[in-house]
């Protein structure tokens, strides 16, 4: 080249057969450890023979192979020594956090020599995080946007790499976004993401270096190779979607749907889905179509072996340009959920295993006391030693065992189907003035404070019952009297419900167990009926907050999801 002005020229060879625009921000993705060493030493190679500045960003050991590779070359160690190298895991502080500031700073003092020298510049640098790094994508994506800003106007080639195995596609796919080139393993092509216009790389021969360039542009086979080359290097499977029908696959589609990657072609979506799944599917895609982005979600799919599959799906718009023609398209990413999903049924069942055992040794426990008493009584009548006082003890034992299966016949129902829009601030009044006369016997007040029209789905009965024990475990709580304070209201789309007593309080180390069977604060409690409702409230889809202070009181807080009018 007869001059190196990194600003005067635009086009500056990226390799010895290959140039780029000056100020090219390249993506590279690789997969296999020796094409990566080979593709950095060929970068590296011309740098150096055309007498760049030349910086490397990796791992001490990984720079070693570099050198030993630029040294069989022929590569003498003066010309080594020109090269400014750093080690990535320091470079990046992968031992603290991903300070992008930092990061930047640190970047542009070690090209500045160069700069000032007014020479090209090309850097080599492999991107490394902590590996509890919380938000990595939308930390990488704010780091190479950031990078983007500053090398455009730099002129210079920088190349950033990322190991495939460590990202996930959604993450490949915003790293394109920043980047103006997508390198793999084996190729080099325009990044279809890329917002600002992007030129093809040229390639040129030997005798171009003499001064004779010529340009190829085949835009079609490009753009038609790079959307190809991205969704076959993904692990996950892709399709490309044009009007539902599927033009386009890659390797590990072909593996999820158990048959040969042809067989996708012309293939309509929804012979791949579930029924239940194909209006849901039409929605989204045209969604897409409309450049709408979508977010994660389940659907079944059916294989060509017709083995059912549980699949996490995700779409999002591809607008293929070729020759003055704009194609909108979809791509969309699957991802198998099956382990996981038995995984996921797996706990449940053990989980139900495991509060069944627990609900049982509860249940003999509790029904065990009150039969041994009995059985004694029982005994004693045999021996003619029995007291007129003690069929009182045994009605008692036997009341007890009476509303131990009472309530556990509660707690076995299933949620009523009478199913209605209901008034809850008139439910609460309801209750609070059947439970008035109760609690003025312990010189207590119940307070109700209610908002007009708070509709919620449920079923009357059982909310009311929900109501009647906490009310009623709340004036059980306050020996002394005082006020209990109830109301209802709409807050932020949910119906809120607050029952508050001054009564003794509940100790932090039981709060954790409130709602567990035969876990009660009171001498002659079961636990369930706070167990009932607990389990009434969570098939409402509502929530329970419990807060509570020694001497104080308790406060339960129940919400439930609104109805509108």
């Amino acid at each position: 080249m007869e001059s190196t002005n990194h600003i005067v020229h635009p086009r500056v060879a990226l390799t010895k057969n290959m140039e780029l625009m000056s100020g090219s921000h390249l993506l590279y993705i690789y997969s296999d450890q020796e094409k990566y060493i080979e593709n950095a030493v060929s970068f590296l190679t011309t740098g150096l023979e055309l007498g760049h500045g030349v910086v490397v960003i990796e791992h001490p050991l990984t720079y070693e192979a570099f050198k030993s590779s630029l040294t069989v070359k022929g590569f003498s160690q003066e010309q080594l020594d020109t090269i400014i190298f750093a080690n990535n895991e320091e470079f990046y502080d992968i031992h603290k956090s991903f300070d992008i500031p930092a990061i930047v700073q640190t970047f542009s003092a070690l090209i500045e020599p160069y700069l000032d020298q007014d020479i090209p510049v090309r850097t080599w640098a492999k991107v490394r995080w902590g590996e509890n790094q919380c938000c990595l994508q939308e930390l990488l994506s704010s780091f190479e946007k950031r990078a983007d800003q500053l090398i455009e106007p730099l002129r210079l080639f920088s190349v950033c790499v990322y190991n495939g195995g460590e990202l996930s596609a959604d993450i490949h796919i915003e790293m394109m976004k920043s980047h103006p080139y997508m390198m793999t393993d084996t190729e080099l092509l325009p990044s279809m993401f890329y917002k600002n216009l992007v030129h093809a790389p040229s390639l040129w021969m030997e005798e171009q270096l003499k001064g004779k360039i010529t340009y190829l542009n085949e835009e079609y086979r490009l753009l038609n190779s790079s959307y190809k080359n991205l969704i076959e290097e993904m692990p996950d499977a892709m399709f490309i979607i044009s009007d539902f029908q599927i033009v386009d696959s890659n390797r590990a589609a072909s593996q999820l749907f158990e048959c040969e990657k042809d067989q996708f072609q012309g293939e309509s979506i929804f012979n791949l889905f579930h029924p239940a799944y194909h209006e849901l599917i039409r929605s989204r895609l045209n969604r897409v179509k409309n450049g709408e982005k979508l977010s994660v979600t389940e659907m079944k799919a059916k294989t060509y072996k017709n083995n059912l599959i549980d699949l996490e799906t995700i779409s999002f718009p591809f607008t293929y340009s070729a020759s003055n023609t704009n194609m909108n398209m979809a791509i969309v990413h699957l991802r198998n959920i099956q382990e996981r999903k038995e995984l996921q049924k797996l706990a449940i069942k053990s989980g139900k295993l495991g509060i069944a055992g627990q609900l049982a040794a509860s249940i003999a426990h509790e029904i065990r006391n009150p039969l041994t008493s009995i059985k004694g009584f029982i005994k004693l009548a045999k021996e003619g030693s029995l007291d007129s006082e003690h069929y009182s003890i045994i009605e008692e034992e036997i009341d007890r065992i009476e509303t131990i299966a009472s309530e556990l016949l509660v707690l076995g129902k299933p949620l009523s189907l009478e199913i209605q829009t209901c008034n809850v601030g008139k439910m609460l009044s309801d209750v609070c003035i059947l439970l008035q006369s109760q609690a003025v016997m312990k010189r207590i007040e119940i307070k109700c404070d209610v908002e007009e029209n708070c509709l919620v789905r449920c079923n009357d009965g059982q909310m009311k019952q929900i109501f009647i024990n906490f009310i009623k475990n709340a004036i059980e709580a306050m020996n002394d009297g005082g006020v209990i304070h109830t109301s209802v209201s709409a807050q932020n789309g949910l119906i809120v419900i607050v029952i508050q007593d001054e009564g003794k309080g509940i100790p932090d180390s039981i709060m954790e167990k409130i709602g567990e069977p035969f876990y009660s604060t009171k001498d002659s409690g079961t636990g369930l009926g706070l167990m009932v409702c607990f389990n009434i409230v969570e098939q409402y889809e509502g929530k329970i907050q419990v807060r509570s202070q020694i001497d104080k009181g308790t406060t339960f807080t129940i919400s439930f999801p609104a109805v509108r009018e």
